[in-house]
């Protein structure tokens, strides 16, 4: 039994939908500004990946605006896309239909602001619990749809949107599910959660009268990781019943893989990756030099870059110099939760249309970063095989695989 793509939805710095998105990544566009939601001039780092042109006024009622939080919001536009895009799924009965979505952070922005007007002693909105909890965005979801079968929200970090698509393929191969909403929603560009990595020294901080160059992943420059927004979700089916309803199939998300480094909470580790990557490998039943292109997690912090790296060469040997390699988060920036489920969106679009879009400012390349990363310019390739990798806090590794029929 293979499980297929039949729809995408995205919303990101550099696209809403999946034609703009793709048609700014193929081209190198930086979604990397100066921050514009709030007054970032008492950050350390002033420059994020925001989703400027994005009103959710356009799709929502004002009582839905109110009862939810920007990252609900996010997936529920991205949801809408994905849908229309898979077409009808009237012919599933509603409790075969599925959700798995990831963040890492959920309704963050309502919980500061809630905060906020604690210490302030202002009252706080009714529906400031429904908008934080990390559950909301997949609960709105299937509300929406009438999809009333499983509904999961996985919260590990940055890999919180891959495993939550690797949950998915698992409800379809063990038979829970008929098709799954799947894929992870961040909107957490706000003062606390950048404070927060900033007390971590993560993020970039020396780029920020060029935003647009602070994102550089692989890079001899680089300084730390970008915060970023989005939301991605994939439509995943079995073939055989995609077929039957004469659905659009982008690909197979043929293999999936995590496991957990056990070592540091925050620091990376070279053999959960490497471990995370093969598991994906076996599961796609597959072997590693039939991997045509990775879109790497690549954050463009000094440390993660390197083990990533260190990860690639271990596990595919010589074939690592054949792969070509990209990283997505050069222009859109690190949206936590939601990073895995835009790369995927990458990945797939790669297979579909033979092009890999471009690592952007990859101007000299850090010598411990010695493979192909595809620099500054997208390149024509027949793919057949495309991994993406999600590396998360607490060690939470997952690597997903996705293939050509």
């Amino acid at each position: 039994m293979r499980v297929v793509v039949t729809g995408m939805g995205i919303v990101s710095p550099i696209g809403i939908g999946v034609d703009q998105f793709w048609n700014a990544a193929i081209n190198g566009v930086s979604g990397i500004t100066s921050i514009q939601s709030f007054d970032a001039s008492s950050q350390h780092s002033r420059v994020a990946g925001e989703i400027t042109e994005f009103n959710p006024a356009n799709f929502l009622s004002a009582k839905q605006m109110e009862q939810t939080d920007r990252f609900t919001q996010l997936a529920l536009h991205a949801a809408s896309q994905a849908m229309a895009d898979a077409g009808s799924l009237d012919n599933y009965h509603p409790r075969r239909l599925a959700v798995s979505l990831g963040s890492g952070m959920g309704g963050f922005s309502t919980f500061e602001s809630s905060a906020a007007r604690k210490f302030q002693k202002k009252p706080i909105p009714p529906f400031s619990v429904p908008r934080i909890m990390a559950n909301s965005a997949a609960a709105w979801i299937a509300t929406k749809y009438g999809l009333k079968g499983v509904n999961l929200t996985c919260s590990t970090a940055c890999s919180s949107g891959a495993n939550a698509i690797g949950m998915a393929l698992d409800l379809l191969r063990t038979g829970k599910a008929d098709a799954v909403v799947a894929g992870g929603a961040e909107a957490c560009v706000l003062p606390l959660t950048m404070t927060g990595f900033e007390a971590l020294q993560a993020l970039s901080i020396g780029f920020n009268a060029d935003p647009a160059r602070a994102s550089q992943p692989f890079a001899k420059g680089r300084d730390g990781f970008v915060m970023g927004e989005g939301a991605g979700i994939l439509i995943l089916e079995k073939e055989e019943e995609a077929i039957k309803r004469g659905a659009k199939i982008y690909a197979q998300l043929a293999g999936y893989g995590c496991a957990c480094d056990a070592t540091h909470i925050v620091a990376p580790n070279m053999d959960g990756q490497v471990a995370a990557m093969q598991a994906a490998i076996e599961d796609a039943n597959i072997i590693s030099d039939q991997v045509d292109y990775i879109n790497a997690h690549a954050t463009s912090t000094p440390l993660g870059d390197v083990i990533e790296t260190k990860a690639i060469k271990q596990l595919f040997g010589t074939h690592a110099n054949e792969v070509a390699i990209s990283a997505t988060k050069s222009m859109v920036g690190h949206s936590i939760g939601a990073s895995a489920a835009i790369g995927s969106i990458a990945t797939i679009m790669s297979l579909h249309t033979g092009t890999i879009h471009p690592t952007i400012n990859l101007d000299e390349a850090d010598p411990q970063c010695d493979l192909n990363y595809t620099p500054n310019c997208a390149i024509q390739k027949k793919v057949q095989v495309g991994m993406c990798n999600a590396f998360g806090f607490g060690g939470n590794n997952a690597s997903i695989v996705f293939t050509n029929l």
